[in-house]
């Protein structure tokens, strides 16, 4: 196993790491200091670190693929910052748009995704809600927001969001452990079609796997569910301890997951009949770890407070 080193320390965030196709890596450091500090770490394989742009508190970061390149969108406090793929330039920004009075709910944005044949960026928010941008190149452009049904009172906030193309339809995991089904429309706003119950607590990562839908949960199980259906098939006992990264191959089926156990397994699910192998378990550090992606043939992992992204050869 091998490192790379990172400018600064990666902080304790669900889903810590993004990468890429083309090798760009992201980690986030979130500063104690409210004067600021936080800021974004990037690495490019075969070159040196760099420090990124300085943020305000952040919750989620991925790479989303569009038809003219990568983009990264980091998700936090203040909004959602839409970059480049090396974080030299912002091309777009959502603002929080919550004017709700309560003080003691941390208002932000979490989990993104794409929508391809549409180009829509999907953006998750503490009120349950769904924020949409158009990104068909070489703008970016706003559209309405998408709320949760009318028949709940009180939505949790989204923990992550998916895109399943199976279905064509959008999936947010929530706080509070349910998952909302949002029907895409070319003519946002999406419509909150269905809400399935929740099965586990605390949901850390929701992605499509193929006909299947898979969330990790913190205390520790991966469920597999029917994408059509939203029943239950499979339920793992994935980590000793609490979950705190998934990342996921759907053209390959395979599942990389890390917890505070210090292991990383990695999974993979048989797109026919949904079989899941465990194809690789180590212990990568005596450090939290914080961060997964896979990239080619290998696995890369950031732990709490510490510079060093582990390579674990597949």
């Amino acid at each position: 196993m091998t490192t790379l080193t990172l400018s600064g320390t990666a902080s304790l965030l669900h889903n810590n790491l993004a990468c890429s196709t083309s090798g760009w890596v992201a980690t986030i450091h979130n500063s104690v200091n409210d004067a600021g500090g936080s800021r974004i770490l990037l690495n490019k394989f075969g070159a040196q670190s760099k420090d990124g742009p300085e943020i305000i508190l952040a919750m989620s970061l991925r790479y989303i693929d569009l038809p003219s390149g990568p983009v990264l969108v980091v998700s936090s406090t203040n909004g959602t910052q839409i970059y480049n793929e090396d974080a030299t330039a912002l091309l777009f920004f959502v603002p929080i748009n919550d004017l709700a009075a309560d003080t003691d709910k941390l208002k932000h944005h979490q989990g993104t995704c794409l929508v391809p044949h549409l180009q829509h960026i999907v953006v998750g928010t503490s009120k349950g809600s769904l924020m949409l941008v158009q990104a068909t190149a070489p703008d970016f452009i706003a559209l309405p927001e998408c709320m949760p049904s009318q028949s709940d009172l009180e939505c949790s906030g989204v923990a992550d969001v998916c895109f399943c193309a199976s279905t064509n339809q959008v999936v947010s995991a929530h706080s509070s452990g349910e998952l909302r089904v949002w029907t895409v429309s070319e003519l946002a706003p999406y419509e909150n079609a269905h809400v399935v119950p929740a099965v586990g607590q605390a949901p850390v990562r929701v992605a499509a796997l193929g006909a299947r839908l898979l969330v990790a949960y913190g205390p520790g199980t991966i469920c597999l569910f029917d994408a059509a259906s939203y029943e239950l098939q499979v339920e793992i006992s994935a980590h000793a301890r609490w979950v705190t990264a998934v990342d996921v191959r759907e053209d390959l089926g395979f599942v990389a997951s890390v917890g505070e156990d210090t292991a990383l397994n990695v999974w993979t699910v048989d797109a026919g009949t949904g079989q899941v192998a465990l194809q690789h378990t180590s212990v990568v550090t005596d450090k939290l770890l914080t961060g997964v992606a896979m990239f080619g043939s290998e696995v890369l992992v950031s732990s709490y407070d510490s510079c060093d992204l582990c390579r674990v050869g597949l």
